[in-house]
């Protein structure tokens, strides 16, 4: 799947979301991977499936209402307390190639069965699928902890390689690392679910209206050892907006 424009340095650092691989995108709360995950379907232009869990539809509407227009959600908020919402809805169309479930606790059938009635109605599997979050979706099986997210990182990553897309995942980290201020390395995933994905990048802030990436695992690049293969971006938040 192209790079776009937002995240060509990661791209000049080996990164690539490649379609039939599962990738994986972690971060404290607050700190930006729902906004990094939505940037890149809007940014990418491509069939993309949405599972937004984690955040219901207003929430979404928000940030993509944000994203599209340069304006700030409390002033999304308040054209959607208004009731005048055209402005924004024309802008929206532009993600005209983006749908979305809002099941908070999807299974692991369900996600199957959104992406068999994709296929269904437009002929093909979607470019990208995003799952936000992982901690949200309901495993087969009774066990919980790392087997549960385990078993669901397993069905992703053959979900990716079933379907051709690039499958990405939102993650959280272990309580060391929420407060999003350090660059986390790999062992900051919680439950240490790194085996499955081909790529993770773990997220912080350094400093206010910065968003700085660690390339914590890259099987088609260099790997992070010491937290030292990391990338910063520009990110404004409060207008769902990452630049590089």
């Amino acid at each position: 799947m192209p790079i776009p424009s937002p995240f060509k340095r990661l791209e000049a650092e080996g990164v690539q979301f490649r379609r039939g691989q599962l990738a994986l995108v972690a971060a404290g709360p607050g700190v930006g991977k729902s906004v990094f995950a939505l940037t890149l379907a809007a940014a990418s232009r491509v069939p993309t499936l949405y599972l937004s869990a984690d955040s219901d539809a207003a929430i979404q509407y928000e940030r993509a209402a944000a994203m599209m227009t340069g304006r700030t959600r409390d002033e999304i908020a308040e054209l959607v307390e208004s009731g005048d919402t055209r402005y924004l809805d024309s802008k929206l169309a532009a993600l005209r190639k983006l749908r979305w479930c809002f099941e908070s606790s999807p299974t692991l059938d369900d996600i199957e069965a959104h992406v068999k009635c994709w296929a269904a109605v437009y002929g093909a599997y979607p470019e990208l699928i995003v799952v936000d979050n992982v901690s949200d979706v309901t495993p087969d099986s009774e066990e919980g902890g790392t087997l549960a997210l385990e078993s669901i990182m397993a069905y992703l990553a053959d979900l990716a390689r079933a379907t051709g897309a690039a499958v990405i995942a939102l993650h959280h980290l272990t309580a060391e690392y929420d407060d999003g201020t350090e660059p986390p390395p790999l062992s900051a995933l919680k439950g240490k679910i790194s085996k499955k994905p081909a790529l993770v990048l773990n997220l912080f802030r350094p400093t206010e209206g910065r968003l700085g990436v660690v390339i914590a695992k890259n099987r088609t690049g260099r790997p992070d050892v010491g937290q030292q293969y990391r990338v910063t971006l520009n990110a404004d938040l409060s207008r769902m907006s990452i630049t590089d």
